[in-house]
């Protein structure tokens, strides 16, 4: 059998995943996907509120520290953790299943990504969906995507989502996922039968057991390579600690994600002709938004005390933690087989605000605090004593980052500057968002159940106050895109078929291809976005 691919994946995360199974399908093609992290057997993987274990573990847990201080002129820093492995973030994320706004894909066509509107991306998530709630014109039903409603459900969680309700929020009870987003109710979950469906497990396993489909685990990618006519024609890679050369005779298609997918084009030459001289790098093609005009959403954790002996924090510890684990094992249900949030919220934060621009995040336990402010929550030990959590993620931040190689070593992680807030507009969305969720948590429904505000505290009422708390202590969220932006302009890096431009047989299909964030949790997007550019490929 030859040694050269009709496509080879850079990538097995959710994007990469859909790709390999779709342009696999038919037998013609060998396609070979590269994947730098290690396989998905860890059981904690597949039970959904594994993560919480995982996600600290560099086994399957990408650290990218931050070059830029949040404060200035202090040195500590935050860091962005994403999954490694195979199913990428897509086996270690909260399996939220959200699709965002129809707006928000208008604003990618207003931006250049022209077809990518509405219309081509609600018909790729109705392809995907397998919903249990089942086909009414909006949702999906019989695709390969399992969505859940929210199963898990109890006294605290029944008070945050009336307390939306008397926020004066329509009331989506079983699926947030309407066109018009603006409401509260229980999040639905990439969860089927109390397991997590991550790309690998839907997407990635039926094609890997095809023959013309070969995976590659630790697979760390370096480069593309190129002819003298600027086309691709290999991906290089350190595979077991040897530098290997894969042939490619159709189209190479990074899929590493908002952060890797421009270190690799970088790291191939392609990007800001300045930056990658200082880095080592020849430049092939100067494209200088390669790695920048990154957007992200932005959190901030409000946590509460509970009265009593209420919420769910004791299912996570001690006795209680047991419990939940043999119930998970002998039922595949309770406080172990759902994400780490019940209640959800897509909420305006201000009556100027036309559309929802933050997503709430609610549910019945606490996260101890960290002494770390590069871990400001962490995700593994709760509290000892009854919570609540209020979860808020700005959704469409007007600040813009960015990600750059400083060395042609592709073991060197990227330098990542977020550029937080520099913008009065994004200054004035965080006030607005935390003085929103103080009035949410003061609703009738709640205020029974809370004894006090744990965090930040309620000493911190002025807006210099919040503001300066905010920028200290607010969290990535994970959601970053348009690092290798889709458009019609002269500086975009893809052309409206994720094709990079100023060579060929090379694309860009994750999320940093997406020219604007998308109002909610991205993994459900990416997917859609995966399965349209697939769609394409194939017709092409």
């Amino acid at each position: 059998m030859s040694d050269s691919w009709d496509y080879i994946i850079v990538g097995a995360g959710s994007a990469g995943c859909v790709l390999a199974d779709r342009l696999s399908a038919d037998g013609s093609k060998r396609v070979l996907v590269l994947e730098a992290g290690g396989d998905d057997a860890n059981p904690l993987i597949h039970m959904p509120k594994g993560m919480a274990k995982l996600v600290m573990n560099p086994k399957h847990t990408w650290f990218f520290p931050v070059a830029q201080p949040r404060v200035e002129g202090e040195t500590a820093s935050e860091v962005w953790v994403r999954g490694l492995g195979l199913g990428g973030s897509s086996s270690l994320n909260g399996m939220i299943y959200v699709r965002g706004q129809p707006e928000d894909y208008a604003d990618w066509e207003a931006r250049g990504a022209t077809g990518w509107g509405w219309d081509r991306m609600k018909a790729a998530f109705r392809a995907i969906e397998d919903q249990e709630l089942g086909d009414d014109g909006v949702r999906g039903n019989g695709g390969p995507v399992h969505i859940s409603k929210g199963h898990h459900r109890y006294p605290v969680s029944e008070a945050l989502l009336e307390a939306g309700v008397q926020m004066g929020l329509p009331r989506h009870t079983d699926d947030l996922n309407r066109e018009d987003q603006e409401g509260v109710g229980y999040y639905s979950h990439n969860i089927k039968r109390g397991r997590r469906q991550s790309a690998s497990v839907v997407f990635l396993r039926p094609a890997a057991k095809r023959s013309n489909v070969r995976v590659v685990t630790d697979a760390l990618t370096d480069r593309v390579i190129f002819d003298d006519a600027k086309r691709a024609v290999a991906v290089e890679a350190i595979v077991g600690g040897e530098r290997k050369r894969f042939e490619v005779r159709g189209e190479v298609i990074l899929s590493a994600g908002a952060l890797m997918s421009p270190a690799i084009l970088q790291r191939s030459g392609i990007g800001p002709g300045e930056a990658l001289a200082e880095a080592g790098i020849a430049t092939l093609v100067d494209s200088p938004d390669v790695g920048g005009r990154m957007r992200d959403h932005l959190g901030f954790s409000m946590q509460y005390r509970l009265k009593g002996d209420r919420g769910l924090n004791h299912r996570f510890y001690g006795a209680g933690l047991i419990r939940s684990v043999l119930r998970y094992y002998l039922r595949r249900d309770g406080p172990m087989a759902t994400g780490p949030f019940e209640v959800g919220a897509f909420v305006r934060t201000s009556e100027s605000v036309e559309r929802p621009d933050a997503q709430l995040y609610l549910g019945g336990f606490t996260f101890a605090q960290s002494e770390d402010d590069n871990f400001p929550v962490p995700l593994a030990d709760v509290e000892r004593r009854p919570g609540m959590t209020c979860y808020g993620q700005l959704l469409r931040l007007t600040s813009e980052g960015s990600v750059t190689v400083t060395s042609a070593d592709p073991k060197a992680l990227p330098e990542i500057r977020p550029n937080w807030m520099t913008t009065a507009e994004d200054r004035k969305s965080a006030i607005d968002m935390i003085r929103y969720m103080r009035r949410y948590m003061a609703q009738p429904a709640i205020a029974p159940y809370v004894e006090r505000e744990n965090f930040p505290g309620e000493q911190h009422q002025s807006d210099e106050a919040l503001w300066e708390v905010f920028r200290r202590l607010s969290l990535c969220g994970t959601h970053a895109v348009a690092t290798c932006r889709m458009g019609s302009d002269n500086r975009a890096v893809l052309d409206p078929d994720c094709r990079v431009n100023g060579v060929s047989g090379l694309r860009v299909v994750d999320c940093a291809a997406m020219p604007a964030p998308v109002s909610g949790n991205t993994n459900g997007p990416v997917m859609a976005l995966a399965w349209a550019a697939a769609d394409r490929m194939l017709a092409h």
